[in-house]
């Protein structure tokens, strides 16, 4: 290990040397200057010696920072005296996580580059007496500096895939030392577990905690659909909410909306591009069709509304009658189907489901929910539309698999307790 981290620096700052005018002009651009100074070990917050124990926990972007959300909440009721240091890497991550975890965490920070400087600076600074990642986010020098000064490294809501398995042993001499220099790795299945063994992991590392993603609270939106959407008083009919929509995706759901709308004229749809940036290429589709839209930045004034906002998904969720969850008509692997679960409405997805199989064959197990494709998607709809009772079935069965396995926020608060206490 240690000789891969010498190689690993040396090549790192190797390429450091061409890329340093890219870096510049990001150092001077406005929009990225804050985060790349503090990730480059600079406006650290300083902590008050007293504040103990420090928790570290880091999440990647907005879905691991969604996941964290559970376990963020656990921790500030069970280890009330802790500081709380949560970290990001992308823009994304930062906003979202600005606007949801603020009541629990002491300190929002971006996460170093993974260059020894930064990373010493960073780790001198704030000193955590324990260390949290969601899901993913490896970096060497972060890894190998925390292993080094005895602080425990806990991977909670991990995954490894029979095919993200296959990628992880051709590289195995180094994510096998990696996953090793952890205290616990915790993981959401059993299959986790054994392909983590397969790599090469010690078994007494290993626990099979559930997923986080299962005791997400409830959103404090309310169900009533007497309730007003956004500033627009409802109109009383149904709401389609498609979460997460990829290129492709937005113009099946626009035509069967459009064509459900003849017989449902109140049928109102809440759409929400995963990459919200997309916004205007969704309008102009949604223009072509002869189609009025708003959206949700400027108030969501209309019966179809494009939802551009972060960490707002699960509330809108709460409000719908019928849930969409995009990437999955399209080949983007899916995106999580626990987020509508909670709110008890049913749950169609498309056949491209792979990051999410295990979640998805047990709500369609349960029948919480439906796979269809892009023809299947208008009479799956106009089925669910005409039968409330239908909708109401699938809603429950999906919101009892939720409740059926929730638990693992309380699993990693054991872990993390244990940890501090071997520390002491």
């Amino acid at each position: 290990m240690r000789f891969f981290i010498l190689l690993y620096n040396i090549i790192t700052t190797l390429l450091l040397i061409p890329l340093s005018p890219i870096l510049l002009i990001w150092a001077i651009n406005p929009k990225y200057r804050g985060r790349i100074r503090q990730r480059l070990g600079y406006s650290l917050p300083r902590l008050g010696k007293n504040q103990k124990p420090r928790i570290w926990v880091h999440a990647l972007s907005v879905g691991e920072a969604a996941s964290s959300l559970p376990l963020l909440t656990a921790i500030r009721r069970q280890i009330p005296d802790a500081c709380l240091i949560f970290s990001t890497t992308t823009r994304g991550g930062t906003s979202y996580a600005a606007a949801r975890t603020a009541p629990m965490v002491d300190h929002l920070i971006s996460f170093p580059f993974d260059l020894f400087p930064p990373v010493n600076k960073y780790i001198s600074r704030l000193a955590p007496d324990i260390f949290i990642l969601i899901e993913t986010d490896l970096w060497p020098n972060f890894i190998w500096q925390l292993k080094c000064r005895n602080i425990p490294i806990i991977l909670a809501n991990g995954r490894l895939t029979a095919h993200s398995l296959k990628g992880y042993k051709r590289a195995a001499f180094l994510f096998r030392p990696l996953f090793n220099s952890f205290t616990a790795i915790g993981v959401q299945m059993a299959s986790d577990a054994a392909n983590m063994r397969r790599l090469g992991v010690e078994s007494r590392k290993i626990i099979t905690a559930g997923n986080l993603k299962y005791d997400l609270p409830p959103s404090p939106a309310a169900q009533n659909r007497k309730q007003p959407i956004f500033n627009r008083p409802a109109v009383g009919g149904p709401l389609l909410v498609a979460g997460s929509t990829h290129e492709g995706e937005e113009e099946i759901i626009l035509r069967a909306y459009k064509k459900l709308r003849k017989d449902f004229p109140a049928l109102e749809l809440i759409i929400a591009p995963r990459d919200i940036e997309r916004r205007e290429t969704v309008e102009r589709l949604i223009k072509n069709m002869n189609l009025t839209s708003s959206r949700r930045s400027e108030g969501g004034s209309t019966g179809l509304v494009i939802l551009d906002t972060l960490g707002e998904l699960s509330a809108v969720y709460a409000l719908a009658d019928i849930a969409f969850v995009g990437g999955s008509l399209v080949a983007q692997g899916g995106h999580n189907p626990l987020e509508p679960a909670p709110h008890g409405i049913p749950i169609l997805f498309g056949p491209h489901m792979d990051d999410f199989a295990e979640i998805s064959h047990a709500l369609l197990d349960c029948g919480g929910a439906r796979q269809v494709n892009a023809v299947e998607l208008l009479p799956a709809l106009r089925d669910l539309l005409n039968s409330p009772e239908t909708r109401h079935k699938m809603g429950e069965r999906a919101a009892d698999l939720i409740r059926r396995n929730q638990g693992a926020a309380q699993r990693y608060i054991e872990i993390i307790k244990d940890s501090l206490a071997h520390e002491q």
